[in-house]
């Protein structure tokens, strides 16, 4: 039986990071695209459908991106492939979300 790009457990080298830390504004937002997308009403896809497209990775794509950017780019495959949207839709939203000013992350301030 083949082994599958995302079947790593025990390889050497791969060890997964435990420590915990604050989400980032990337993270927040892809967590909230799919909770929107998987959620009642739109219910678009399901899970099974994204860890499919996850582990179709090439093993290079998979070790070079992170957790989050593997299911962002999922989503952005299976809208497709379930013809919600179009690759063209998606990048002419893409276009105009590039043109809006950057939206800076900075720590919470101590003094409100």
């Amino acid at each position: 039986m083949e082994q599958r790009v995302n079947d790593v457990g025990g390889l050497p080298g791969m060890t997964v990071r435990q420590e915990t830390h604050p989400a980032t504004l990337h993270q927040k937002r892809v967590d909230a695209l799919y909770a929107l997308l998987t959620s009642p009403p739109v219910s678009a896809f399901r899970v099974d459908s994204i860890r499919r497209t996850i582990e179709s990775n090439t093993a290079e794509d998979y070790r070079n991106f992170g957790y989050y950017d593997k299911w962002i780019r999922a989503v952005h495959s299976v809208l497709i492939e379930q013809q919600i949207l179009t690759a063209e839709e998606i990048e002419a939203r893409m276009q105009e979300i590039r043109k809006r000013p950057v939206v800076v992350e900075t720590a919470a301030c101590a003094n409100p």
